[in-house]
C-alpha cells in the first residue's frame, strides 16, 4: 500500500462522516422549524433510539479511551473497570422512569426544570449548570484532546492536535449548534452503531496480533510470573490509610479494594446527570427504559468492556506497541481504510458526548438561569440564538483551554462525575425519599461539593493559591472524592430533614408524590420481594466491586505458589469481573422488571395545571438580580487577589 492511499482514507472517510451528518442535521433543523423541538425533539425520540444514544454516550469512547489506558497502564489492579456495563445501568433503573413521569406530569424537558419545580431552588439549578459546563469543557475537553492527538498520528504529523482539535469543534457545533437535540438524538444512534462497530474492531486486531485468546492468556501467565508484576493481577488489600496522591500516598499501591467501590459510586454518577437526563425526558415513552438498562446498556455494552476493551487494553499491557495510538498508526500502514473507519467510530463516540455535554450546558445556562432570573421577556426564538452563541462560545473555549491549559482541563475533568454524583440525594428526593426537604437538599449538595473539590486536584491547587495548605492529599485514605462529598451531602441531608418541616411541600411537588402514589404505586410481587432485592444489591455491590474483590484475587487460581494454575485459563480477577457481569445483569433485569423499578406502563398522564397566579412585572427584580450578581463576582474576585497577594505565592 503507498503512502498516497494511506494519507487519501484518512480525510476520505471524515468527509463522508461529515456528509452525512449534515445530512442528518439539515433533517433536524428543517422539523425542529415546525413544532419548535430544538430544545427537546418535541419529546419523539423512540424507546429504542434513547436506549442506544445513553448506551452509546455513557459508555463507549470514554470507556474507550479512559478503561482501556487504565487496564493497560494497571492490569487487574481496578477491575470496577470490567463491570462498567452494570455500573452504569444501575442508576438509570433506580430514576429514569419516576423522573419520566414526573416531568410529563409537570411537562418540563430537563433536570433543571424539574429541580426546579419540585425544590424550587435556584441553587440546584446552579449546580445543574456547573455539572453540565464541567462535562462540556472538562469531561468532554479530556477526550477531544486525546482524539486530536490521535489524528495527528493518523495524519503522519501533517495535522497538528490543534488544528484536528479545531476542525473537530467546528464539526461539533455544526451537529449540535444548528440541529440541537434532535441531530443528537437521530444521528446519536449512528454513533453510537459506529463506536460499537469501532470497539469490536480494535479488540479483533489487538487479539489476532496478540496471537489468540489462547496466546493472551498464555503471555498474561508469564506476565504474573514475575514478582514485580504481581500488582497487574490482585487488588491491593482492603484499604490503605495514606494522606491521599501528593501527600505519603502511591499510586502503585493505592488500587484498593475501597478505591474500586469508591470510584464504581463516581461512575454511576454519569446517569444521574443533566446530560442523560436530557436524552431521558425527550423521549416519547417510558417504555423502553428497562430493556435499554437491562439488555443494551448492562448486557450488550457490558460485554463490550469484559471482553473487548478489556482485550484491547491487556495488549497494551503485553506489548506497549499494541496500545491504542501505537496499534491505530500501525493498521494505518497495513490496511489504511480500516484504521480510518476504526479513528471515525471513536470520533463519533467522543461526539456524541461532546456534542450532548455542549447542548445540555449552553440550554441550562441560558433557558434555565438567565432566562428566568434575568430576562423573562427573551422570546424563543431569540432563546434559541442565544443558546447557540453559548454553545460556539463553550466549544471555543473547551478547543483553548484543552491546548493551552491542559492541566485545568484535567483538573476539571476530575470533578465532572463525583459533582454529578452529589445529585443522587436530591434526584432520590424527587423520586423516591419524599421526606427530603429542600432546605436539605439544598444544603446537602453544597457541602457535597465542597467535599469532591477539597479532595481533589483543583481544590488543594486553589487553596494554596490563596496561600492555604490542606493536610490531605488526593483521595485520602484511597477513597475517592465522589464518596467523601457523598459522605458530608448525605450527613447534612438526614440532620437538616431531621429539623426542617417534610410536610411543607410545594404544590408541584405535592403532585408528583400523588402520581407515585397512585399510577407507580409497587405491585404485591415487588413489595414481597423487596427485602431479597435490597440483600441482592448489597451483596452484588460487596462481592463484585467492595471489599469481596479480595476473594477475586485467587479465587479461580489453583496449584501452589512457586506453580499456581489459572483454573478457567483466565487470570483469576478477569474471571472473577466476568462472573460479577453476569450476576449483575441478571441482578439489572430483577429490578428492573420484577421489582417494578422500569418496567413499562401504559397510562396517560394528564398535564399539571397550576392556581392562576399573578405574575407581576419582574423587570425590576430581574435588573437587581443582575446587579448583585455583577457586584458580588467584582468583589469576590477582588477578595480572591488580596488574600493571594497577602498569603498566596
Amino acid at each position: 500500500m503507498s503512502s498516497i492511499s494511506e494519507s487519501v482514507w484518512f480525510p476520505l472517510c471524515s468527509l463522508l462522516y461529515i456528509a452525512v451528518m449534515l445530512h442528518w442535521v439539515r433533517v433536524s433543523a428543517r422539523m425542529n422549524a415546525g413544532d419548535g423541538g430544538f430544545f427537546s425533539a418535541a419529546h419523539s425520540l423512540a424507546p429504542w433510539l434513547s436506549a442506544l444514544v445513553i448506551a452509546g454516550a455513557s459508555l463507549a469512547a470514554w470507556f474507550v479511551l479512559g478503561a482501556g489506558g487504565a487496564i493497560s497502564d494497571d492490569g487487574f489492579s481496578m477491575p470496577v473497570y470490567l463491570v462498567g456495563g452494570v455500573l452504569v445501568a444501575l442508576p438509570g433503573i433506580v430514576f429514569f422512569k419516576r423522573v419520566w413521569f414526573a416531568a410529563e406530569r409537570l411537562r418540563v424537558s430537563s433536570q433543571a426544570e424539574i429541580f426546579r419545580a419540585y425544590f424550587q431552588s435556584p441553587f440546584l439549578v446552579a449546580v445543574v449548570a456547573l455539572v453540565a459546563v464541567l462535562f462540556a469543557i472538562g469531561f468532554s475537553g479530556l477526550q477531544i484532546r486525546a482524539f486530536a492527538s490521535i489524528a495527528s498520528v493518523l495524519s503522519g504529523g501533517a495535522l497538528s492536535p490543534l488544528v484536528a482539535s479545531t476542525v473537530f469543534g467546528f464539526v461539533l457545533f455544526a451537529g449540535v449548534g444548528i440541529g440541537g437535540m434532535r441531530a443528537l438524538g437521530y444521528f446519536g444512534f449512528i454513533q453510537a452503531a459506529l463506536v460499537f462497530c469501532a470497539i469490536v474492531a480494535l479488540a479483533g486486531f489487538a487479539l489476532s496480533w496478540s496471537g489468540g485468546f489462547a496466546a493472551l492468556n498464555a503471555n498474561l501467565y508469564q506476565l504474573a510470573m514475575s514478582p514485580e508484576n504481581a500488582r497487574f493481577f490482585s487488588v491491593d488489600g482492603i484499604i490503605r490509610f495514606t494522606g491521599g496522591l501528593g501527600r505519603g500516598g502511591d499510586a502503585a499501591t493505592s488500587h484498593t479494594a475501597i478505591a474500586n467501590l469508591s470510584l464504581a459510586f463516581a461512575l454511576m454518577g454519569f446517569q444521574a446527570s443533566p446530560l442523560v437526563l436530557k436524552v431521558v425526558l425527550s423521549t416519547r415513552s417510558p417504555n423502553g427504559f428497562a430493556a435499554g438498562q437491562t439488555w443494551v446498556t448492562a448486557g450488550f455494552f457490558g460485554a463490550l468492556i469484559i471482553f473487548a476493551i478489556a482485550i484491547a487494553g491487556l495488549a497494551g499491557l503485553l506489548d506497549p506497541a499494541l496500545r491504542l495510538v501505537p496499534l491505530l498508526d500501525a493498521m494505518q500502514v497495513s490496511s489504511p481504510w480500516f484504521a480510518a473507519w476504526i479513528f471515525i467510530g471513536i470520533g463519533a463516540g467522543v461526539q456524541l458526548l461532546a456534542g450532548l455535554s455542549l447542548f445540555v450546558a449552553g440550554e441550562t445556562l441560558v433557558r434555565h438561569l438567565y432566562k428566568p432570573y434575568f430576562n423573562a421577556a427573551l422570546g424563543q426564538r431569540a432563546t434559541i440564538t442565544l443558546t447557540r452563541v453559548v454553545i460556539a462560545v463553550l466549544t471555543v473555549a473547551a478547543l483553548v483551554m484543552q491546548n493551552l491549559t491542559p492541566v485545568t482541563v484535567s483538573a476539571l475533568a476530575g470533578l465532572a462525575l463525583p459533582a454529578a454524583f452529589q445529585l443522587w440525594v436530591p434526584m432520590l428526593g424527587v423520586t423516591w425519599l419524599g421526606w427530603i426537604t429542600r432546605p436539605a437538599a439544598v444544603i446537602g449538595v453544597g457541602f457535597g461539593l465542597a467535599g469532591v473539590v477539597l479532595t481533589e486536584p483543583l481544590g488543594y491547587q486553589l487553596l494554596s493559591f490563596l496561600g492555604l495548605e490542606l493536610p490531605w492529599g488526593r483521595w485520602p485514605w484511597t477513597i475517592h472524592s465522589a464518596v467523601w462529598g457523598m459522605a458530608a451531602n448525605v450527613t447534612a441531608v438526614l440532620i437538616i430533614s431531621a429539623i426542617t418541616n417534610r410536610n411543607a411541600l410545594c404544590e408541584e411537588a405535592r403532585e408528583v408524590r400523588k402520581l407515585y402514589a397512585t399510577l407507580l404505586a409497587s405491585g404485591g410481587e415487588a413489595r414481597r420481594f423487596r427485602a431479597f432485592a435490597w440483600s441482592a444489591v448489597l451483596a452484588w455491590f460487596f462481592l463484585a466491586v467492595g471489599p469481596g474483590l479480595i476473594f477475586g484475587n485467587t479465587a479461580f487460581t489453583g496449584g501452589d505458589s512457586a506453580a499456581p494454575v489459572w483454573l478457567l485459563g483466565m487470570p483469576s480477577l478477569w474471571a472473577w469481573a466476568l462472573a460479577a457481569w453476569i450476576l449483575g445483569v441478571g441482578l439489572a433485569w430483577f429490578l428492573s422488571y420484577k421489582m417494578e423499578m422500569a418496567s413499562p406502563v401504559t397510562v396517560e398522564i394528564p398535564p399539571y395545571e397550576p392556581p392562576p397566579r399573578l405574575r407581576p412585572d419582574q423587570s425590576r427584580a430581574e435588573r437587581e438580580r443582575l446587579g448583585i450578581l455583577v457586584i458580588t463576582g467584582a468583589v469576590s474576585f477582588a477578595l480572591v487577589v488580596l488574600i493571594a497577594f497577602s498569603f498566596g505565592g
